[in-house]
């Protein structure tokens, strides 16, 4: 996904490695300084004795775990979290709040964590609202429920406890039993050294290493680029993409390279008016190594595209500076693609990208595996292999990104995330398959030609817009619920549809706000026969009330590839007059 936009949580771990830090830290508690700052702790050595066997101590440590590396604080200590470096635990996340993010302070039996920061702090996806208590290891996110840095605190408690802990559940997501035996534990004088799981440089935690060839890994680094969204000087933000040819095609997505592309509209529910513009070209970055920075070699420009898809194909045609270029002479390293039918639960994928978390512009890997098949939402796509759900961790800059199997062949494409109330996000790839054609097309250099939706015709009207106690009530053009309702439905009846059309109902709340769809978007359906009404039962308590809102509500009706309006918005009342229509709605940033 670019910088700007959404698209993929990985699999929290909690109460494993940390505990094991923890277990660690207090066994060599005894030995350690007098109290004061923290003591640091990183990666056994080997080297050196430790706390005899049958000997650990019972004191209770503060543990906590942040950047990959653990640090004890003696119990009544005050810690402070920011980018701040007087700060006790020092992050240098951008989310991260510079003066203060958190406190964490602890007595004997437990700590706890308070939020100082804007952005926030999140525990399993949640918001936190006040003070956490906390009498057991837990990992929260520091700005950002999915792509927040994490931070482990393991309470004041002793080795039996921790030993307790220990057998706790993971939660969160699916983790394989190989990523919990990397963590090792061993003494290093004084310290405990922990072994944990390790953040490289450009790599994020995951399960363990996939079957991947190094020398694949190597190539399919070399394949997939940045993708600035503009030229070096003026982008209006970033993300990644795929060679799949020497000769400069680059598989991508469509919210990358032309966002308004016909169906972006019916995949993010909104019209397209509202969706961002189109780029004027795309500055193709490359990299030569895992630790180089991408540098701007070439321009390119979408030459197929589906907006539903999300997928598009683009081709280099000239240099980063605009000085064309033929493309018979790149001999570009890429990317063959991979047999998604083939692929089975439980099967690892490496994701490569340019996420912006990371604070570096050389490449990122993560890998995971495949969690489930996902088919089409709106039922467009038949194939049930439409995503691909991965474990792998994602974050804003992997869209259009490569995700790989232990072939080294393409078999997704890093697209969206999708939230539920309870704060998890799933993080999904789009099929490869669903590429193909668009491939094709622009190996033969003919015109794409999406056929998954149906197209207007012209002759779309809206003959009557209403609302009621029931659908009968509301397609008939009832203009007025009663008040305190618990419940009322919303209705348009509509004429000249064609069958399969794409439809999309506004309806905004009098205090300006809008009733999501099941995708986030607004309410979506299709229309089922030429002439008939979309009708929608709207409850308080999907808006989290006791009763619905009263006043003026506006109605308005979408419909085709755009979501272009069908009609003017009406008003109509909840409890009585609400005063004018209100405004039709106004564009909102992507």
């Amino acid at each position: 996904m670019p910088t700007r936009r959404t698209i993929p949580r990985p699999a929290t771990r909690v109460g494993s490695s940390i505990d094991a830090a923890a277990e660690a830290a207090a066994a060599a508690a005894a030995a350690a300084p007098a109290p004061g700052a923290g003591i640091q702790t990183g990666p056994a050595d080997g080297a050196g004795g430790g706390p005899a066997r049958g000997r650990v101590p019972q004191q209770p440590v503060l543990v906590t775990q942040l950047g990959g590396q653990q640090r004890i604080f003696p119990v009544g200590v005050t810690v402070r979290v920011g980018r701040d470096p007087s700060a006790e635990l020092v992050s240098a996340s951008p989310l991260v709040s510079r003066h203060c993010h958190g406190l964490i302070v602890s007595d004997e039996n437990s700590a706890t964590y308070t939020d100082k920061s804007r952005r926030g702090t999140f525990l399993d996806g949640k918001l936190l609202r006040g003070p956490l208590r906390i009498t057991h290891s837990v990992i929260l996110r520091l700005g950002d429920p999915a792509t927040g840095e994490e931070l482990g605190i393991t309470p004041p408690l002793t080795t039996s406890q921790l030993a307790r802990n220990r057998s706790r559940k993971i939660i969160g997501g699916r983790v394989r039993v190989g990523a919990l035996a990397a963590v090792a534990i061993a003494m290093v004088g004084a310290l405990a050294g922990v072994l944990a799981t390790t953040l490289g440089a450009g790599h994020s935690p995951g399960p363990p290493a996939s079957g991947l060839p190094p020398a694949s890994l190597r190539h399919a680094e070399a394949a997939t680029v940045r993708l600035l969204m503009g030229s070096t000087t003026a982008y209006s933000g970033w993300a990644s993409g795929t060679l799949i040819s020497s000769d400069g095609l680059i598989l991508t997505n469509a919210h990358v390279a032309e966002p308004r592309a016909a169906g972006a509209a019916v995949m993010a529910g909104i019209p397209a008016g509202q969706l961002p513009p189109d780029p004027p070209f795309l500055t193709v970055e490359l990299t030569d190594g895992q630790s180089s920075a991408a540098v701007a070699r070439y321009r390119a420009r979408p030459v197929a595209v589906d907006g539903y898809l999300d997928l598009a194909v683009v081709r280099i045609y000239a240099t980063s500076s605009g000085r064309p270029v033929a493309p018979a002479s790149l001999h570009l390293p890429h990317l063959a693609l991979g047999d998604v039918a083939s692929l089975q639960l439980d099967q690892a994928v490496t994701v490569l990208g340019f996420p912006g978390i990371s604070g570096s512009r050389s490449i990122t890997v993560t890998s995971g595996v495949i969690s489930t098949f996902v088919p089409d939402p709106l039922g467009h796509v038949h194939d049930p292999r439409f995503e691909l759900e991965i474990t792998a961790r994602l974050a804003h800059g992997n869209s259009g990104g490569a995700a790989i199997g232990d072939s080294g062949r393409l078999i997704g494409v890093p697209s969206l995330a999708v939230s539920d109330q309870g704060g998890d996000t799933s993080w999904r790839l789009r099929s490869v398959a669903e590429a193909r054609p668009l491939i094709a097309a622009a190996r033969r250099h003919t015109t794409y030609q999406s056929r998954l939706l149906v197209q207007p015709t012209g002759a779309e009207q809206v003959t009557g817009t209403g609302v009621g106690a029931t659908a009968q009530q509301a397609c008939t053009g009832g203009q007025q619920a009663a008040p305190a309702s618990a419940a009322t439905t919303f209705g348009v009846d509509y004429t000249g549809f064609p069958p399969g059309l794409d439809m999309a109902m506004l309806i905004r709340l009098p205090d300006g706000s809008t009733v999501p769809g099941q995708q986030g978007g607004l309410l979506q359906a299709t229309a089922t026969a030429g002439s008939s009404c979309f009708a929608y039962h709207l409850t308080a308590a999907a808006l989290g009330l006791a009763s619905l809102p009263e006043g003026r509500y506006q109605v308005e009706l979408f419909a085709g590839p755009n979501l272009a309006p069908v009609g003017a918005p009406a008003g109509l009342d909840i409890g009585g007059p609400g005063g004018p229509p209100a405004q039709p709605p106004q564009p909102r940033s992507g």
